[in-house]
């Protein structure tokens, strides 16, 4: 017997600069795999890239998740690395916030079992320097809306500690399972 196969679906390329932060939304219920692309990210001064979830419950109401994460970010260069945890947001490319940085990286968010209420969040990113590349970052986080849930991640906020975002580009993807 041929399973059917699960399919994604892609979104468009956007550009997320010019405000202090972007906000995917549109998951649907019964994502199982949710994959953000992100390219040319830099910071319009020295401030972090985060990523906070974003939930839908089951009355539709949505809301930005600031609390109750499970992180830790790192990066690599050279012989140098640093990292730090934090529980209110996923901080991505850790400690690289000097402006002139272009930042590039995947984001994948798994849900955890068929029905599952968990999140593994995984970032893989690269930073490039004056036209160079530099360091490599990581970040890896979990989140957990409670067993006897019924809400689901319906989206992320990608924004920085303050000031804005001077360039960026991001594309959204799921899978449903």
């Amino acid at each position: 017997q041929w399973a059917t196969p699960s399919s994604w679906t892609h979104g468009a390329k956007t550009d997320i600069s010019g405000s202090d932060g972007y906000t995917f939304t549109g998951i649907p219920d019964g994502a199982s795999h949710i994959r953000y692309n992100l390219s040319y990210c830099s910071p319009s001064s020295q401030q972090q890239f985060n990523l906070r979830l974003e939930k839908s419950t089951t009355g539709g109401s949505k809301s930005i998740i600031s609390s109750g994460y499970s992180s830790y970010s790192t990066y690599l260069r050279g012989s140098a690395y640093g990292g730090g945890a934090k529980t209110t947001s996923v901080e991505l490319w850790y400690g690289m916030t000097n402006a002139t940085n272009k930042m590039f990286g995947t984001l994948d968010i798994y849900r955890l079992g068929s029905n599952g209420t968990e999140y593994i969040i995984n970032f893989q990113g690269l930073v490039r320097y004056s036209g160079t590349d530099y360091a490599v970052a990581q970040a890896n986080g979990y989140y957990d809306l409670g067993s006897s849930s019924t809400d689901f991640i319906s989206g992320a906020r990608f924004y920085l500690n303050g000031n804005t975002i001077d360039g960026g580009y991001a594309s959204q993807s799921y899978h449903i399972s």
